[in-house]
């Protein structure tokens, strides 16, 4: 049997003592899509924001309890956290491109990680904005501002942008719940083909 690639145990959150996540045990496996279904409000993001320790930057956010990331745990005093989330990318319920053109927004992570090399960020660039569905709506346009673009764009830009690092796990929180039903497919079916 597979291992998990992330496995929480016993997870509790709290916000200024208010407990947002109760006892929450579960695996999420390689290649699988896993999705969290619940009313507005019952902890979905805050689970997803745990996992690569978005709540680090909330001082009203406590935690226990355990989550691991290929067997090792993400809380501990030795976690890189720039590292995890270069594992680990999330792309959030509003599209949040940069103020920067297409081509900048996809290569961003890539520039902070020292790659300079011209050849190898056109090619990343293509290959994420394939496989985010949108490479034939802007490749004529990949030096004009991402802000310029359609909500399902943006939202698509952004998945290329974190698909551009090569992470081993995208967590997604509701990417589709604002966008209208045919840029809400194009995502869908860009996930589909990325597991």
């Amino acid at each position: 049997m597979t291992e998990p690639i992330i496995s929480i145990n016993d997870l509790s959150v709290y916000f200024n003592k208010k407990k947002a996540l109760n006892n929450v045990t579960m695996d999420f496996y390689p290649n699988e899509i896993t999705a969290l279904i619940g009313p507005s409000g019952s902890g979905k993001s805050t689970l997803l924001r745990s996992i690569n320790r978005m709540g680090d930057l909330n001082p009203e956010w406590t935690l226990t309890g355990a989550v691991s990331y290929n067997g090792h745990n993400v809380y501990s005093p030795r976690t890189d956290t720039v590292e995890l989330r270069k594992q680990i990318g999330m792309v959030f319920q509003q599209p949040n491109p940069f103020p920067m053109s297409i081509y900048e927004n996809v290569v961003y992570g890539l520039r902070i990680n020292g790659i300079k090399d011209k050849a190898v960020l056109d090619k990343a660039v293509e290959e994420s904005l394939k496989g985010a569905s949108i490479w034939e709506e802007v490749k004529d346009r990949l030096h004009e501002s991402a802000l310029g673009l359609s909500g399902g764009q943006q939202q698509r830009i952004c998945i290329a942008r974190v698909l551009a690092t090569s992470p081993k796990v995208i967590l997604l929180d509701e990417p589709t719940s604002a966008l209208d039903p045919i840029s809400a497919g194009k995502i869908e079916e860009t996930l589909y083909n990325l597991k």
